[in-house]
């Protein structure tokens, strides 16, 4: 896939739509279902890959994180890494619950401290400082770096599936599948599943 097929089609189409498409979900004050976790979670991971690509290699969370918010945020020196990264990121990813608390009232900062001393991030805080700096990335993003970092997750993507050919393989194969729903590549080109081959 070239540089202007993964802006256009990855970051700009699945993405950027399926952040725009969760914001549409407001928060019920003092509800469930406010998307607070799956939003930051979501976020945090879409910084961590694309910070890889400004990289020219997956780095783990800590580089990729912080190039990516050096370069492309407003206000880099609000978010700090380590807490992204320990309370946040690896809390939600672990342990389903973030180390600390995930609010949703979009407001600035997005890491602060609450009345009780208990450290928050804001998931629509967060989410928009992200949407926001995509054009930035676009700018950022070298396509010498940009073929690296793809070069590297193509492989990565073949030696997984040969990793786990065998248990693959028993797998069912389903025929109906709707591309509405699907997350797979099989289902079409509605699909948001990367596919090597895709071209534009």
């Amino acid at each position: 896939m070239d540089k202007n097929t993964f802006l256009e089609r990855v970051v700009f189409g699945w993405i950027k739509k399926d952040f725009e498409r969760m914001l549409t979900i407001r928060p019920i004050d003092g509800g469930d279902g406010n998307i607070n976790f799956p939003l930051a979670l979501c976020a945090l991971v879409d910084i961590e890959y694309l910070g890889g690509f400004l990289l020219g290699s997956d780095c783990g969370f800590d580089k990729n994180t912080g190039e990516y918010i050096r370069k492309c945020f407003k206000r880099p020196n609000e978010y700090k890494i380590e807490i992204l990264r320990d309370i946040f990121r690896n809390g939600l990813a672990h342990e389903y619950f973030a180390r600390a608390g995930v609010s949703r009232d979009g407001g600035i900062p997005a890491l602060f401290i609450d009345k009780n001393n208990r450290v928050i991030l804001d998931a629509e805080t967060l989410v928009n400082d992200f949407l926001e700096s995509l054009k930035k990335f676009k700018e950022e993003l070298s396509e010498e770096k940009y073929m690296k970092r793809m070069i590297e997750a193509e492989e990565t993507i073949k030696q997984k599936m040969t990793e786990h050919k065998e248990l693959i393989g028993i797998l069912p194969q389903k025929s109906d599948i709707s591309i509405t729903c699907s997350s797979s590549d099989v289902g079409g080109s509605q699909t948001t599943t990367y596919d090597p081959g895709m071209n534009p």
